[in-house]
């Protein structure tokens, strides 16, 4: 009896989270609200900020205890940001953004590159507040692989792009792999910034500010030192602990 409370409580939870992601998700993207500021850090904030506040509400309102913190397991927080979010910001500040019809650098391009790839960042977070640190904690009643499916449909719908083409049709395969992917970092780290980098990986793969090979080398070089810290994460609390004796 008292499991099926918590489980309809877990679906009124989610209700009211997916509600409000989805509702904000629609006024930044299919209205013209976001066209009132022109600071491109705050647009790219506001697209991602729906899953975020949807959490926090659902969190109050509920009274659901938050499992996840910035680092997480993978402590101290000052090395993991450093690992997650320094090392592929300083790649991008190397490399610099590629100027184009589309895009021109006013002041310095690798400072540009730097200042994008970490807006970036930020907006993986603010998605991964909602997708994995509530709605994942929320549906871990399921079976995994059916949660993660749930995850991934979710996140498919609120990006509220439903025209039929194969690029669509890719991408809902694509974030059904994410959900799994970022799910498995999620349970293992319970750290909101592990999940927040993978998650901008995709993002900064798709995006056209970088040049290719150059962005392609950033990001594959990132990825190893982010499976890596995670995979031996013990070992190098070990050696750290050891050289500080």
């Amino acid at each position: 009896m008292e499991a099926s409370k918590t489980i309809k409580s877990n679906i009124y939870s989610i209700v009211l989270f997916y509600s409000i992601a989805i509702l904000l998700r629609y006024v930044v993207t299919k209205t013209t609200w976001i066209d009132i500021t022109d600071n491109t850090f705050l647009k790219i904030c506001l697209r991602g900020i729906g899953p975020t506040i949807g959490a926090l509400i659902a969190f109050k309102v509920f009274g659901i205890k938050n499992t996840y913190s910035l680092a997480g397991k993978l402590k101290p927080i000052l090395l993991s940001f450093i690992v997650f979010i320094v090392v592929p910001v300083l790649g991008f500040a190397i490399i610099g953004i590629k100027e184009s019809e589309n895009v021109t650098v006013t002041s310095n391009i690798f400072i540009a590159g730097a200042k994008l790839s970490f807006y970036f960042f930020v907006y993986g977070i603010l998605e991964e507040m909602g997708w994995r640190v509530f709605l994942q904690n929320q549906l871990d009643f399921l079976n995994q692989y059916i949660k993660y499916l749930i995850i991934g449909v979710l996140w498919f719908v609120w990006h509220l792009n439903f025209v039929l083409t194969t690029s669509n049709i890719i991408f809902f395969f694509l974030l059904i792999f994410a959900s799994w992917g970022i799910g498995k970092i999620g349970d293992k780290t319970k750290s909101v910034l592990a999940v927040g980098a993978f998650h901008t990986l995709y993002n900064l793969f798709s995006v056209d500010y970088f040049e290719s090979t150059n962005k392609l080398i950033v990001l594959a070089l990132s990825v190893m030192i982010w499976v890596s810290y995670i995979l031996f994460y013990d070992k190098v609390i070990k050696l750290m602990k050891i050289d500080n004796q």
